[in-house]
C-alpha cells in the first residue's frame, strides 16, 4: 500500500480487508478487488477484480454480477446483522479517523453522540400511538427525547456514520447538530439490502412499511425536498424505485421534480397508488392499504392518468 495514501483511505481499506474483501488496487478515488458477494449473486466466486468502491462515498458496484450498495449494507451482509452495528464494526476495525475532516476543509457541525445515545428507548405505548412495532423502531435506531417529548431519529450516512439526529413532534422539527447535512443521505440507506426501494418522506413511515414488507424496503428523504445527492444515492442503491411521497400539495410537487430531474434506475421508476384511500402517507394507512398501494404502483405518474 502506498505511503501517500491518506489516513482516511488507509482506514477504509483496513475495514474492507477486516471484513474479508480481497483488494487488488487502491487509489485516492477508487478501491477495486474481487466481488465479496459474487458467490451469493451468481453462485461462484469472482475470479477477476470486477468490484469497485468509491473511496469517498463508500458506494460500490460489481461490474460483473451487477450487485451494488453502500459500505454499511456490505458490512451487514459480510458480518451479519447482529447486535454489533455496522458503525461499531467500523470503530472496532480501527476506522475512527475515517470520518475526520481533512485539512483545509470546512469543519463539520460538532456532534455529541453521547447525547443521542443517552435518549430513551421509545415505549411500547408511545409506539402504539403511531401503530409502530417497538422492536422495529428500536432496530432502526429511533429513540425518545424525554426532555422535550420528541422522537429522536438518527441521521446516518451511507458509510454508516452517525451524522446527527432529527427531533420531531406535532408541527415541530429540529435537526441536531445545527447544520447537519441530512440531504446527503437517506433514512434507512445503511440498512438497505434489496433491489426495490420505496421513497417516502418520513423516517417513521419507513418503520411502518417494514411492518408489512421485509422486501422491498423503504427509505426516507427527511421531508418533501429531495436533494440531488439523495437522487443519486437512490439510483445507485436500487434497481427499481417506487416514489411514495406524501399525497398532499408538497408531496405531489416533489414527485413532479423527481420525475423531471431524477435519473432512471436500471429497472425504472414507479409511482405509489394512493387511489382508494384518504391517507396522506404510508403512516396513516392500514396494512391492506399499504399492500394495495405497493402492488398496484404504476410506471405512469398519477398526475398523467
Amino acid at each position: 500500500m502506498s505511503t501517500a495514501l491518506t489516513p482516511q483511505l488507509t482506514d477504509l481499506t483496513l475495514v474492507l480487508e477486516t471484513a474479508g474483501v480481497e483488494l487488488s488496487r487502491i487509489s485516492e478515488r477508487e478501491i477495486t478487488g474481487k466481488c465479496p458477494v459474487h458467490l451469493r449473486v451468481v453462485g461462484k466466486e469472482d475470479r477477476s477484480p470486477s468490484w469497485s468502491m468509491n473511496a469517498t462515498s463508500g458506494l460500490w458496484i460489481c461490474f460483473s454480477c451487477g450487485a451494488r450498495g453502500t459500505l454499511s449494507s456490505l458490512l451487514y451482509e459480510l458480518c451479519g446483522d447482529t447486535a454489533a452495528s455496522a458503525q461499531q464494526f467500523l470503530i472496532n476495525a480501527g476506522a475512527e479517523r475515517l470520518y475526520a475532516p481533512k485539512k483545509q476543509e470546512v469543519a463539520q457541525p460538532q456532534l455529541r453522540t453521547d447525547a443521542f445515545f443517552g435518549f430513551d428507548r421509545v415505549s411500547d405505548k408511545r409506539c402504539a400511538t403511531k401503530d409502530l412495532d417497538p422492536d422495529l423502531v428500536y432496530r432502526y435506531g429511533v429513540r425518545w427525547n424525554p426532555n422535550n417529548r420528541s422522537w429522536a431519529i438518527p441521521i446516518i450516512s451511507p458509510m454508516g456514520q452517525l451524522m446527527g439526529w432529527q427531533e420531531k413532534k406535532t408541527d415541530w422539527v429540529r435537526n441536531f447538530p445545527v447544520g447537519v447535512e441530512k440531504a446527503k443521505t437517506l433514512f434507512g440507506a445503511e440498512r438497505f439490502r434489496n433491489r426495490t426501494a420505496i421513497l417516502v418522506e418520513s423516517p417513521l413511515d419507513v418503520v411502518r412499511f417494514a411492518m408489512v414488507f421485509s422486501k422491498p424496503q423503504a427509505v426516507a428523504s427527511f421531508g418533501a425536498q429531495v436533494s440531488k445527492e439523495q437522487m443519486n444515492l437512490l439510483t445507485h442503491m436500487a434497481d427499481t424505485v417506487i416514489i411514495a411521497m406524501d399525497n398532499d400539495v408538497a408531496g405531489i410537487e416533489s414527485s413532479k421534480k423527481l420525475y423531471k430531474f431524477m435519473g432512471r434506475p436500471r429497472k425504472g421508476l414507479k409511482w405509489w397508488n394512493y387511489q382508494g384511500t384518504s391517507a396522506k402517507d404510508i403512516g396513516d394507512m392500514t396494512n391492506d392499504e399499504i399492500e394495495a398501494g405497493l402492488t398496484t404502483s404504476t410506471v405512469v405518474p398519477p398526475w398523467m392518468l
